[in-house]
């Protein structure tokens, strides 16, 4: 499927095509659509839509479709993504990444060897769970709502995917101080309600009891199908999504 490439998108006023822009970490999906009509000169009557979502902490490649390709969405919701994405280990959140209230908190440092092992076995899962904020309907209501009206159903529903590769790229250790200060600069830059407020305090009380001590963040790249949560992924190595980077869509 050929995409064009956003350098052709300079200097023109573009009212039709399928493009590739990367949005920021910390870019709400609404920022970075208004984002790509003033950088690209849209106007605002010509339609404007994406095909795959990515979390508010998560940045990388986005299919931008404009104008009578908006019709053509369904044709690249389906599509295999490559991701960069960063796990931390031992801490647990509602949201199973950093834009999330603390759930349970765990020294948790894997050994290499540990998580080869789990990688072999995640590889071979087929079902995932659905992440409770995620735009998942349930009974026509998506899962955040859901949660943040504490209505969510006791089993989480899952669905098919497959991992194609998964590799460890890495590990790092820092302070927690260290680590959470950078989340907290993004938290802080989110626009809309995300219930900043509320994780803000939950990780500045977090820092004043943990922050001099020493934690794990591991390193790895995914290609997965359509609908796999990176956020899912860094559950099962017991630990919150730390960072994602979709850095390939197809």
């Amino acid at each position: 499927m050929s995409l064009n490439n956003t350098q052709n998108l300079q200097n023109s006023q573009p009212d039709i095509g399928v493009f590739r822009l990367n949005k920021k970490s910390g870019e709400t999906l609404a920022i970075f659509v208004e984002r790509f009509r003033k950088e690209y000169d849209v106007a605002q009557d010509v339609s404007v839509t994406y095909a795959g979502r990515l979390d508010p902490m998560a940045e990388g490649e986005m299919i931008v479709l404009v104008g009578e390709d908006c019709k053509r969405k369904e044709e690249f919701l389906g599509l295999d993504k490559t991701y960069e994405f960063e796990v931390f280990f031992g801490l647990s959140t509602d949201t199973f990444d950093m834009l999330g209230i603390i759930t349970d908190y765990k020294s948790y440092t894997p050994t290499k060897e540990e998580i080869f092992e789990k990688i072999e076995v995640i590889k071979n899962i087929k079902e995932f769970t659905y992440p409770p904020y995620s735009s998942k309907p349930v009974d026509g209501v998506p899962l955040f709502s859901h949660a943040r009206a504490g209505t969510l159903p006791e089993v989480l529903p899952k669905m098919e995917g497959e991992i194609k590769s998964l590799v460890l790229k890495g590990l790092r250790e820092a302070t927690f101080a260290e680590a959470i200060k950078q989340k907290i600069e993004i938290i802080k830059m989110i626009e809309g309600d995300f219930r900043q407020e509320e994780i803000l305090s939950g990780w500045e009380k977090f820092v004043s009891r943990h922050g001099k001590e020493k934690c794990l963040i591991g390193e790895f790249e995914a290609s997965v199908t359509s609908g796999v949560y990176i956020r899912t992924l860094a559950t099962m190595f017991g630990g919150v999504a730390y960072g994602i980077k979709r850095v390939r869509v197809g």
